[in-house]
This record gives C-alpha cells, structure tokens and sequence, in this order.
C-alpha cells in the first residue's frame, strides 16, 4: 500500500475527476473523501477506527525501542 495525498475540486456534483495516479486501468484503490481540511485529530481520530490501518495497533510493527533513540 502507497498512500497518496492529493488535492481535488468538484468537476460537477458528485464527481470528482482524478488523474495522473500511479494505477492501472482495473486496479483498485481505496479513497478516502474528507471535505474539508481535517485538524490532526481528527484525522488520527477518523484513521484509528479504520481497519485498513489497523497494523499501527499491532505490537510485532514496533520494531523500534526508546534505545534507538539515543
């Protein structure tokens, strides 16, 4: 998975056209529709319930210790 942030304006009511996506004709992608620009919490909040993000809550991810910090 490659996350992809972009930015996009209605052609007409309900639609949005997007282009120049690193995708092929028949791939599908998961989108994400948020309308206005969302604080950091509320993003974090809205992601956190997301199952598709679901790996940050896995302890076998946090490959990294307050050692390697230092």
């Amino acid at each position: 998975m490659s996350p992809i942030r972009i930015r996009a304006t209605a052609e007409a009511d309900g639609e949005l056209h997007l282009r120049g996506l690193p995708i092929q004709k028949g791939q599908e992608a998961e989108v994400i529709v948020l309308t206005e620009e969302p604080t950091d919490d509320a993003l974090l909040a809205l992601l956190e319930h997301d199952p598709s993000w679901a790996w940050l809550r896995d302890p076998a991810e946090d490959i990294y210790s307050e050692e390697d910090a230092r």
